[in-house]
């Protein structure tokens, strides 16, 4: 049995968080617990808004135990870099607050919508927010991470934070890459324009763009399926909140069938830029080096990999590699991708997943293959 390591009491921080959300949301569904939770609510969307943000924080409060686990009990257990017991204090009230209200927002834009149009107009309204948390992804992210833009030129904006994991993607609609500024000051050159020379390649081939609509459709599919359970829909604060709850077990449906295309994106994306031994050499050693940064976890079990990880160890993006052949990536990124969008539909467990338990910095970038 491997030992208990960093990346192995990350794993079980997020298993336990997000099964506890799955058990409650399914409890709740099962007890028809929700209507009586919304009883004496105001008819006024202030007065709405007001009782689906608390109730939201609420659920943060659920998840502090696994969020002080993950962002700092075991980061500071294992010697890996961790914010103070007061930083981490602040940091996780800011990013909780602002993710609550934005969500506050959109759930008020579903019961609108219902309330005007019924389910197909809210399910469009749906897919438009959807859209429109990866138009704001670069501001959202400096907001509930309280990362710094330190540089933005024609080939990458540049964020400053602390958490040495947070590896960025790409800006809203514009699609220009989104990194570290740790990679800029710690990485070689040649290393940082390979990695940038990825990102363009994942655009030049129309992955992110094949990601983003199957990330939507996936999530309007389960958003609509969730508005048909009893007491669901989009008339009532209680159906949307139901809703909202039935959707959380659809988003863990997607923890459990989307990282396998996932992973067959990242080693088909791999090939794009390694076409020879030393650009394959130079990948694989730019891939190890940014594992370290994260979770540091170059081998893991077939079967542990298959269910929790969307992103393949660094040992077989090496085997991968020396095999070559690979065609383009379908998509890029889409378990993730899905997981953050979630939040359209108010699920709860889009910042519970073992990669961003506990770190604010990577609740709106989740932690990406390069």
């Amino acid at each position: 049995m491997q030992g208990w390591t960093y990346a192995r009491a990350r794993l079980w921080t997020g298993v336990s968080g997000v099964g506890t959300f799955v058990v409650l949301a399914a409890t709740a569904l099962v007890m028809g617990w929700i209507p009586g939770l919304f009883e004496g609510v105001g008819s006024t969307l202030g007065e709405q808004g007001l009782a689906l943000f608390t109730g939201l924080l609420m659920a943060g409060v659920v998840a502090l135990p696994f969020d002080i686990a993950g962002g700092y009990a075991f980061p500071k257990k294992f010697g890996r870099p961790h914010p103070g017991a007061a930083a981490f204090a602040l940091g996780w009230l800011r990013g909780v607050s602002i993710l609550a209200a934005l969500s506050t927002l959109s759930g008020l834009a579903l019961l609108s919508a219902g309330r005007a149009g019924g389910r197909p107009l809210a399910l469009v309204v749906f897919a438009l927010l959807c859209a429109a948390w990866i138009a704001l992804q670069e501001p959202v992210a400096r907001l509930v991470g309280g990362l710094r833009r330190v540089d933005s030129d024609g080939a990458a904006i540049v964020l400053k934070g602390q958490d040495p994991a947070f590896s960025g993607g790409f800006a809203g609609l514009s699609f220009k890459p989104v990194v570290s500024d740790r990679w800029v000051r710690e990485l070689a050159p040649a290393d940082l324009k390979l990695l940038l020379q990825r990102r363009r390649s994942i655009l030049s081939t129309g992955a992110w763009g094949r990601t983003l609509a199957a990330a939507i459709l996936w999530n309007v599919t389960g958003l609509g399926l969730a508005s048909l359970l009893p007491g669901a829909g989009f008339a009532n604060l209680a159906a949307v909140v139901t809703t909202a709850v039935g959707f959380t077990l659809w988003t863990f449906v997607g923890l459990l069938v989307l990282p396998t295309p996932s992973r067959q994106a990242t080693l088909d994306a791999d090939s794009l830029v390694a076409n020879d031994t030393a650009a394959q050499d130079q990948l694989g050693a730019v891939v190890q080096r940014l594992d370290l940064l994260q979770d540091d976890e170059p081998e893991r079990s077939a079967g542990l990999e298959s269910v929790f990880h969307p992103i393949p160890s660094v040992g077989n993006r090496h085997r991968a590699l020396r095999e070559g052949g690979r065609g383009r990536p379908s998509m890029w990124h889409l378990a993730r991708t899905a997981l953050y969008m979630s939040h359209a539909g108010l699920s709860l467990l889009p910042r519970a997943v073992h990669c961003n338990a506990g770190r604010p910095e990577l609740w709106v970038y989740l932690p990406s293959d390069g």
